[in-house]
């Protein structure tokens, strides 16, 4: 810590006064601070080197201070190179005058007994467990007041946003430091959990949050706001994972503060792409058309050609539809074809196909036989869920009424197996698991199946493409 603080305790935070941090008190300028969370550091190389770019953005738009709001190190050790890596980037933040809060989250909690490699430069102030802390100082002519508190275990429980909103201080802005998940987000363990009532009824004007791993920036009223920058550098294809990933650039205004400036630091992304073949005529149109969208979305969502990870969903009606599941099958020919097609620096982690032939429905199901029967009774099924929030709860609320619509749709997918030369468990083993997915869903997924078994082969013109 830096030397000589002026501290006091109160009932409910500890309180030290930090003194002016610029040379200039009558330095009007707006407060500006970078916000980060989830370096996860020790994951991954890429890691360190987009906390080496966070460092450099710091650097260039000359904040007046840092601040990390959890899960800075990807494990409660701390892997030794990482504390260095991390502490040699503060270091060049603190000889420019930049001061540095950390907040320690479920990744990295604060522990008894822990011994850093090397004591962090002075000028970095890390947020202890239980009682926020609360750190007072003169920016310019502003009164900024910074507000932490660190988890105390891998699986916190209390509400530590309802601590530090608990804290009272004389400031004209507050910034408030905490790792949680506001409203139990879903992607993410609810460690910390708040509501966003806790967050609006304080007096805080800024809440640097971490954990959540998907960016999202909230407004609240008279220039406050609630954010998570997301994680400094994407990891997987996860859905939280994908997309640019970076810092939040905050900046004060009148009362408040302006709205959060993402800047990207990452040094490679990951990326999940929706392409559609409805239409194709063949095989190589599929896949043309496949190169030509999913090229679109890299460009788009990766404008500096930064080393790039996708995963691509294929889905539409199209009488190739066999040949890409042929393809597919072929150990990961599809994906050669289509790499051979994209950007240089792309690597395709999978390939997910949900596509189907095209189909006259209407007249499949005024067909006399079982085929028209199952389309019969999807529609059925369908008015039934609409009724109902699921065709679980449907059947539960039609018991002793006859035959629950699912076993009439087992019987009849069974006999449409048979009829169409296909194993009846192919499709009722991936078809028929109620209350795993809405019955929208379901009945979809049922009718998708049925189709396919429908589906000419089509192998001899996937053999076609490959050579």
């Amino acid at each position: 810590m830096a030397s000589d603080p002026a501290t006091s305790n109160t009932a409910l935070a500890v309180i030290t006064d930090l003194g002016s941090l610029r040379a200039d008190d009558a330095d009007d300028g707006p407060v500006r601070f970078l916000h980060s969370s989830d370096l996860h550091l020790g994951s991954a190389d890429a890691a360190l080197q987009a906390f080496e770019n966070l460092v450099a953005v710091a650097l260039k738009r000359s904040v007046d201070l840092v601040v990390f709001g959890g899960d800075v190190y990807d494990t409660a050790e701390r892997s030794a190179f990482g504390q260095l890596k991390f502490q040699n980037g503060l270091r060049t933040l603190t000889r420019e005058g930049i001061r540095v809060f950390i907040a320690h989250g479920n990744h990295d909690p604060v522990q008894a007994g822990f011994t850093p490699v090397a004591p962090m430069p002075d000028g970095v102030y890390t947020f202890t467990e239980g009682l926020p802390q609360t750190f007072l100082m003169k920016v310019g002519r502003t009164r900024l007041a910074v507000t932490g508190v660190s988890f105390a275990t891998q699986s916190e429980e209390t509400n530590l946003v309802e601590k530090i909103a608990a804290t009272r201080v004389a400031a004209d802005l507050r910034i408030a430091v905490v790792h949680a998940n506001v409203e139990g987000l879903p992607g993410h363990d609810n460690y910390a959990g708040c509501s966003r009532e806790d967050l609006s009824n304080s007096d805080i004007h800024y809440w640097a949050l971490g954990h959540i791993h998907d960016r999202t920036v909230t407004p609240l009223p008279a220039g406050r706001w609630w954010a998570y920058p997301g994680n400094l550098q994407g990891r997987s294809t996860k859905a939280t994972e994908c997309g640019p990933k970076g810092v939040l650039i905050v900046e004060s205004l009148g009362a408040g503060f302006a709205e959060p400036e993402f800047v990207a630091c990452d040094i490679s992304r990951f990326l999940r792409v929706q392409a559609d073949v409805t239409g194709a005529e063949d095989l190589a149109a599929a896949v043309d058309q496949m190169s030509e969208q999913t090229t679109r979305a890299i460009k788009q969502d990766n404008p500096l050609d930064l080393p790039t990870v996708i995963r691509v969903a294929v889905s539409g009606a199209t009488v190739a539809h066999s040949g890409l599941q042929t393809l597919v099958k072929d150990e990961g020919k599809l994906a050669e074809l289509l790499l051979a097609l994209l950007p240089a620096n792309t690597t395709i982690k999978s390939i997910a196909l949900d596509t189907s032939i095209p189909y006259d429905r209407s007249s499949l199901a005024a067909r006399p036989d079982v085929v028209g029967a199952v389309l019969t009774k999807l529609d059925e099924l369908r008015v039934a869920a609409t009724l109902g929030s699921a065709t679980p709860e449907y059947e539960t609320e039609n018991a002793g009424s006859g035959p629950a619509p699912s076993t009439i749709l087992n019987g009849l997918i069974e006999q449409a197996a048979r009829t169409i030369g296909s194993p009846a468990r192919t499709l009722t083993e991936k078809s028929v698991s109620l209350g795993a997915i809405s019955a929208g869903e379901f009945l979809d997924q049922v009718e998708r199946l049925l189709i396919d078994r429908l589906a000419p082969s089509t192998e001899d013109e996937a053999e076609g493409v490959v050579q």
